[in-house]
């Protein structure tokens, strides 16, 4: 894996404010900048963990311009069954009100221990160098302390269902051999506006909540970037092979795919928990969810590329070769569909009412947990079969981009 040679920015530890001259609170802050300055004459980027709760549990939130979703994601945390003992905020280049928010919350009575570090300069390694960040601010000797046995790594936008961690951390205690667990994502509850935004964030509600419900869980595709939970020995086995988790590549369109990868090639397995749920933004218009889409799409197919046919690549690439079929019947339907109604002909056929019945009835009841109306809005079929053709267009797009080497673009 390469090193970068790039300046990396730097990075501000802000504490919150403490009001009023209390004698106290002024020893105990003095006693606090000696220690700090001690720490950065030995090295600027390491901060030795101290643990300040009890499960063993720390969170990296990477936030750029998240001033408004922020203190959903945090208040969040601080609702958990089994709460953090720490949280580093890493502030991103941010041009709104962000840190101030991180630091809002760190200071208020009876909240998780916050952290929050602000990076300066412009960060070429984008979501990878913000979470390198604020993981070698946890790191000891280039390695994540005993007092952290769990990594969670998760949006500035994310908001997790209550019982996440305490769940997820009882899935890695059951197996030795898990590296992690992904989140089960679903969208938030949202209004588009318009009836076409509607439709988007419909079909995209539908997609999050049908994947997290079917989603092969044995060894999965990769982790979540809204939600990974890793174990710390999984992860410290990573860094003994190289310098941070999340490589800093400019390439690196999907950072928690290369680190899944990365994690499966080290021997280590990660699964997803349908009870782990985490809330997720979804995009409001159709050049935001194809930029998003386009970019996870690109960067699979790099890291494809890079990695080769391998033990943690070979089952993707399969189920992606035998989807092209499948992609190119469905665009043939569309095509022939789109000239039959141009030239007025269009006419059903009985014999493909079985099929249609029995099709729609799968496609219902993959999503009845999501309720009555994405049920009868599955069953109708052709709003499903649109975003099939959405789906379709920015896998093929990507798939040409990666091998044209055409210009990679971040959302």
């Amino acid at each position: 894996m390469s090193t970068s040679t790039m300046s990396s920015p730097r990075t501000d530890v802000r504490r919150p404010k403490v009001a009023g001259p209390d004698p106290a609170a002024q020893a105990e802050g003095l006693a606090a900048l000696i220690s700090l300055a001690q720490l950065f004459a030995a090295d600027a980027n390491q901060v030795p963990f101290q643990a300040r709760g009890h499960s063993g549990i720390a969170v990296v939130i990477p936030a750029r311009d998240e001033g408004a979703a922020l203190g959903g994601t945090l208040r969040s945390l601080a609702r958990q069954t089994l709460r953090p003992d720490r949280i580093v905020v890493v502030v991103n280049n941010s041009t709104d009100g962000t840190a101030d928010t991180a630091l809002r919350y760190a200071s208020a009575e009876g909240s998780v221990a916050i952290d929050v570090l602000e990076m300066r300069g412009y960060n070429h390694y984008r979501k990878a160098g913000a979470l390198n960040c604020g993981i070698r601010y946890l790191l000891c000797d280039g390695a994540l302390p005993p007092g952290i046995r769990y990594l969670l790594v998760m949006d500035g936008d994310t908001e997790l269902e209550a019982h996440f961690l305490k769940r997820a951390s009882r899935v890695l205690e059951r197996d030795r051999s898990l590296g992690g667990v992904s989140a089960a994502c679903l969208g938030k509850p949202i209004s588009g506006g318009t009836p076409w935004r509607d439709f988007l964030l419909m079909v995209q509600k539908i997609e999050y909540g049908r994947f997290a419900a079917t989603r092969l869980r044995r060894n999965v595709h990769t982790m979540s970037g809204a939600g990974s939970f890793y174990r710390a020995a999984a992860l410290n086995d990573l860094l003994d092979q190289r310098p941070d988790v999340f490589e800093e590549r400019e390439s690196n369109l999907v950072e928690d795919y290369e680190t899944t990868l990365a994690l499966k090639m080290r021997g280590w397995r990660v699964t997803s928990n349908q009870a782990c749920i985490a809330y997720t933004d979804l995009m409001p218009t159709m050049r935001m969810l194809l930029a998003q889409r386009t970019r996870w799409a690109r960067g699979t197919v790099d890291e494809w590329r890079r990695y080769g046919w391998c033990q943690a690549t070979w089952l993707s690439i399969l189920g992606a070769i035998l989807s092209l079929p499948e992609t190119g019947y469905e665009a043939l339907v569309g095509i022939m569909l789109a000239r039959a109604l141009i030239a007025g002909s269009a006419g059903g056929d009985a014999r493909f009412l079985p099929l249609a019945a029995v099709w729609s009835a799968y496609q219902g009841l993959s999503v009845r947990h999501l309720g009555w109306k994405v049920v009868l809005f599955e069953m109708a079929l052709i709003p499903e079969f649109i975003f099939n053709l959405i789906r379709t267009y920015w896998f093929m797009r990507s798939l040409v981009a990666s091998y044209l080497g055409t210009a990679r673009a971040w959302i």
